[in-house]
């Protein structure tokens, strides 16, 4: 497994995998913007070459992009499938799920709740406690952050970061890159590349 990401989202990353353990198993850290700033614990590997990467790939192709920045993930996951990688699904057992998501590389922390009907695009990261209510769709590359609610039915666009304890209410679209302050409440439609700051 190639965790790529070596800072606060990776470490919380392996934590998920290991179902809140930091344990020794076979996973390998990249980041091609690797700084002696990272928070992997010693026993794993962390490697920043594109051959080194290669190599990795063909001993267990499996990976997630444990980064938060929608853009930058979206990257890091397109290097990783241009080499051969295999996104999976890194999902904490304490979840409640009632829409399958598929192994799409999105990584899902504990006390996430995703109700009915609802539709993943890739390499979506749900922080702890977020809600995604009936029938929403998330794009590819969207950032939930922790206790953010979003109350379907709502379609949300690509490369959308929405911020913790933000509240988006029935029947709303976000459009693609768009950014949700934390604590922010949305109550209509949202352009792409909008802001929508708290009040």
């Amino acid at each position: 497994m190639i965790i790529a990401g070596a800072g606060s989202a990776g470490i919380e990353t392996l934590a998920v995998y290991n179902n809140g353990e930091i344990i020794d198993n076979d996973i390998v850290f990249f980041d091609n913007k690797l700084t002696e700033n990272n928070f992997i614990p010693p026993q794993y590997r962390i490697i920043n070459d594109i051959e080194e990467l290669k190599y990795f790939i063909e001993r267990n192709p499996n990976f997630c992009v444990a980064v938060g920045n929608p853009r930058l993930r979206a990257k890091l996951f397109d290097t990783l499938m241009q080499n051969g990688g295999n996104p999976v699904l890194v999902k904490s057992k304490n979840i409640m799920q009632l829409s399958e998501i598929g192994d799409n590389g999105s990584i899902i922390h504990p006390s996430v709740t995703i109700s009915y009907g609802c539709k993943f695009g890739k390499s979506a990261m749900l922080h702890a406690g977020c809600v995604i209510g009936h029938k929403v769709e998330i794009g590819n590359f969207v950032n939930v952050g922790p206790l953010a609610s979003i109350v379907g039915p709502c379609k949300i666009g690509n490369y959308v970061y929405i911020g913790a304890k933000s509240l988006i209410l029935p029947n709303v679209t976000i459009g693609n890159n768009a950014f949700i302050e934390a604590g922010a409440i949305v109550e209509k439609d949202v352009a792409d590349f909008e802001t929508v700051k708290r009040k």
